[in-house]
């Protein structure tokens, strides 16, 4: 019998599906998170609660909701409440952004934990 590394054809061809196994398996959770955060929509309020802000993950503004509490001040109020509420939803979904990779992909490092760590100072910048 021919030994390979150590262990029988049948060991070694075993021991090569588990790896492909657990390659596919990691390649479907990234597929999912990828999927998810493409998806994603998350949002923000200014501090009187007002205006609310909804971004998706690459921090594009989504859709915008106007108390009407909000139009009773000036044209400068109100845009102050916007970038307010626009700067909350970029913080809170770059908390979900970093949130979703760590428990989807688990110290796996790569190209998704790049993403994350580029998009996250983006998102964080909104509004400012």
């Amino acid at each position: 019998m021919v030994d390979v590394m150590g262990q029988t054809p049948e060991e070694f061809e075993q021991m090569l599906n588990d790896q492909i196994a657990a390659a596919q398996m990691k390649a479907n959770a990234i597929k999912a998170l990828v999927e998810r955060l493409s998806s994603a929509r998350v949002s923000g309020m200014d501090g009187n609660q007002d205006v609310e802000v909804e971004v998706n993950s690459d921090g594009r503004m989504t859709k915008i909701s106007i108390d009407e509490n909000a139009m009773r001040g000036s044209a400068e109020d109100l845009e102050r409440s916007v970038m307010e509420a626009y700067a909350d939803a970029g913080r809170n979904m770059a908390t979900f952004v970093r949130e979703r990779v760590s428990q989807d992909v688990k110290d796996e490092g790569g190209a998704i934990e790049a993403y994350a760590a580029t998009v996250e100072p983006v998102l964080n910048s909104l509004g400012r």
